[in-house]
């Protein structure tokens, strides 16, 4: 319920706080006194569009903040889902600078006005004069009657089950499209695959080639240096290795009287030991540079081949055509497991669509039913406001061969407003007027079944009078009894039907005008509701009559 609302520098309002109450609280004033200036302002919090042309000072910031108590809401999800902290006081503020920019909050959380329209959407109804023609939409009269069929569960149950059969017909189109692919492209992805894995690339193997290559190339030059290198090292009479051995020998004989001569030694012997050992590796190379012509030759067409398959396939490198052909692989055995696949798939699809149908058929039987009990409340409630023939059915267009995600029946609401007159769709027949009593008395039916947020009618009472009047207002009341209505309206019989009543007004002087609020006592409410019956200066009559007319609500 909203607990506050409080405006500064908006309209003609320079500074004022709402304070509405549990139950039925009713706003009264002149036209023009600021009564839809108030609702543009809670219109601000529920993410309408800020207009410069609303700050009254230009030079000050509007600000107008929203208190609401959410605790029986059950919010928590949607709080989560927008990243915002949950409390069960939430407050919502939103300011217009001089210069015209515009931010919203939430519990002091900047929010983009998407999310502040998603969030208000829980919090607050407004119901106008216009506001029945959405009652004329099939989907808006469906949800009418599932909250008054207590359907949601059920109904939640449902659209998960229908998701769920959704999503197997997407897997099974999926994997329809991936045969019907493979089926085109089958044998230019086994040519792929078979010539890749009969020529058998390995990662990295282009570097190897061209070490080898290079090496067999220039077999003659490097057989010829290594062995010369060999000799130098190991070989002649006068080779480095044993150069080192006659200086190594000299230390020896020096041991006996220099301290470092066998470190000396030693280093030298590690040395000769190191050269020996690469004269082997150098003598190895030579060996692999042996003149091989055929093993050249092979090596050449392979690294050739390679660098065709390279180009084919759209890689630089063996590694690539390894990944390419793992690839090629995988689609060959995916292929393979498709029809074993698709079966799985129609056989998920076939028990989705039973439990689809079986909910569906739960949900159409519990719709039905209420429809019923929904559409003689309506047209009980009809009779009250002044249309004793009036008569709302519900038709139904059945298609369970073709479950939709709202259900296996679609919904179009029929009726008539005189005797003898056929039923034909609601938005055909009926009259403005015809059609926000049509809604007001389906909203007040469905109020009773479920938590509501605040519901504000702006004079939806519009255009009648008298005892009709007073029995609007009655249904306001009840209605109130499990709900906070705020109700703007002109007539003193639903003024009468509030638990409180606040007074919109007008305040002038010759430099400024400012609309203000008052809650009204019990002798300020007769004195206002006298003046709303007769229309001049409350006399003893009028006042009588507002003193009855409290008196109906307050027995």
């Amino acid at each position: 319920m909203l607990l506050q609302l409080r405006v500064q520098n908006f309209a003609l309002i320079r500074s004022l706080t709402f304070s509405p109450q549990k139950g039925m609280n009713v706003i009264t004033g002149e036209t023009g006194a600021g009564k839809s200036i108030l609702l543009g302002a809670l219109g601000l919090v529920t993410g309408n569009r800020a207009e410069m042309t609303a700050l009254l000072n230009q030079n000050e910031k509007c600000i107008v903040e929203a208190e609401f108590d959410i605790r029986s809401l059950h919010l928590e999800l949607l709080f989560e889902t927008l990243e915002l902290d949950y409390d069960s006081v939430c407050i919502i503020r939103r300011e217009i600078s001089p210069q015209g920019k515009s931010r919203a909050f939430v519990n002091d959380t900047p929010v983009q006005l998407s999310a502040l329209r998603q969030l208000a959407g829980y919090l607050v109804q407004v119901h106008t004069q216009n506001t029945g023609v959405f009652i004329s939409d099939p989907q808006e009269q469906l949800g009418i009657l599932d909250d008054f069929a207590g359907n949601n569960s059920l109904k939640i149950e449902y659209q998960a089950a229908f998701q769920k059969w959704k999503v197997a017909l997407e897997n099974r189109k999926s994997l329809l499209d991936k045969k019907a692919t493979f089926d085109r492209e089958q044998d230019f992805i086994r040519f792929q695959h078979d010539e890749l894995s009969g020529f058998s690339p390995l990662e990295n193997e282009e570097l190897e080639l061209e070490t080898q290559i290079q090496i067999l190339a220039n077999a003659d030059e490097i057989s010829r240096t290594c062995r010369q290198a060999v000799n130098e090292l190991t070989e002649n009479e006068s080779s480095i290795t044993d150069r080192i051995n006659g200086v190594k020998q000299l230390f020896r004989q020096a041991e006996r009287f220099l301290d470092s001569a066998e470190a000396y030694k030693n280093r030298l012997q590690s040395i000769a030991e190191e050269l020996k050992e690469l004269s082997r590796e150098i003598e190895n190379t030579g060996q692999m540079a042996e003149n091989k012509p055929d093993l050249l030759e092979s090596l050449q067409e392979r690294h050739a081949r390679l660098q065709l398959l390279f180009r084919k396939h759209g890689t630089d490198s063996a590694t690539g055509l390894v990944s390419i052909m793992n690839d090629l692989d995988r689609k060959l055995q995916e292929a393979h497991n498709l029809d074993e696949e698709i079966v799985k798939a129609d056989a998920e699809i076939n028990d989705c669509e039973k439990k689809v149908i079986q909910l569906g058929r739960a949900l159409q039987e519990s719709r039905e039913k209420s429809g019923l009990l929904l559409m003689k409340a309506v047209a009980e409630q009809l009779q009250k406001l002044g249309m004793p023939h009036a008569m709302l059915e519900c038709d139904w267009q059945l298609h369970e061969e073709k479950p939709a995600a709202y259900g296996t029946a679609s919904l179009r609401m029929t009726f008539r407003a005189n005797a003898g007159s056929p039923l034909l769709p609601l938005e055909k027949v009926a009259s403005g007027g015809e059609l926000s009593r049509v809604n007001f008395c389906l909203r007040s039916l469905t109020a009773m079944k479920r938590t509501l947020p605040t519901l504000i009618y702006d004079e939806a009472d519009t255009g009648i009078s008298g005892e009709i009047a007073l029995q609007m207002a009655r249904m306001m009341r009840n209605m109130a009894g499990g709900h906070q209505l705020i109700c703007i309206t002109h007539l003193p019989q639903v003024a009468a039907a509030g638990n409180c009543h606040f007074r919109i007004f007008k305040e002038e002087t010759e430099s400024f005008t400012e609309s203000k609020m008052a809650l009204l006592n019990t002798d300020e409410r007769i004195q206002h509701m006298g003046y709303m019956l007769s229309g001049t200066v409350a006399g003893t009559a009028a006042l009588d009559n507002a003193r009855e007319l409290l008196a109906l609500f307050n027995d």
